[in-house]
C-alpha cells in the first residue's frame, strides 16, 4: 500500500467568477477541462495536483450555508517561483498578503486568502529565485487580524 501525491484539493464557493479569477489570473494556474456535472465549477492544474472549484449546491455546507475559510484545514501550501512577481501581482489585484523569510532552511513565504477565505501559502526556495530578487522586506500589506 502506498500514497503518491495529492490528486486535488476541492474548494466550495458561491462566487465562481471571483474564485476563478484568483486561481487563474492572480496565481496563474492553468484552467483545464472539467466534465459536465450537476453543479457549476472549474478545474485548475498545478504540476501533478489539481484545484477543483465547486459552485451551486455543491458549494454549500450540509446546512445550506456558504462556507468561508478553511474549517479544519488551516491552509494550502504551494511550491512557487518568482516571489517578487507574486507579491506585485497581489498588490496589483489589491489582495492583502503577508510574508516571511526562514533563512535556516533557505525559504521565503507569501500568504494570501482566496475569495472564499482559504489561506494560500506560497513557498519559494531562495536558491532557485531569479538573481536580484528582493524577497521579503519589512513591509506587510494586511491589517492585524486579517490572517
Amino acid at each position: 500500500m502506498q500514497l503518491h501525491d495529492i490528486h486535488h484539493v476541492a474548494i466550495k464557493t458561491q462566487d465562481l467568477v471571483a474564485t476563478d479569477h484568483f486561481y487563474d489570473t492572480v496565481l496563474g494556474m492553468e484552467k483545464v477541462f472539467r466534465p459536465e456535472f450537476s453543479f457549476p465549477g472549474s478545474w485548475f492544474n498545478i504540476g501533478r495536483t489539481m484545484v477543483h472549484i465547486m459552485g451551486g449546491h455543491a458549494g454549500l455546507d450540509n446546512d445550506g450555508n456558504t462556507p468561508h475559510g478553511g474549517a479544519s484545514v488551516d491552509h494550502i501550501a504551494l511550491e512557487a517561483n518568482g516571489f517578487d512577481e507574486f507579491k506585485k501581482n497581489f498588490e496589483d489585484h489589491d489582495i492583502p498578503w503577508r510574508q516571511f523569510a526562514i533563512p535556516e532552511v533557505g525559504l521565503w513565504q507569501l500568504f494570501a486568502k482566496d475569495p472564499n477565505g482559504v489561506l494560500i501559502e506560497l513557498n519559494f526556495t531562495v536558491a532557485k529565485e531569479p538573481e536580484g530578487s528582493a524577497g521579503p522586506g519589512s513591509d506587510q500589506k494586511y491589517l492585524p487580524g486579517e490572517f
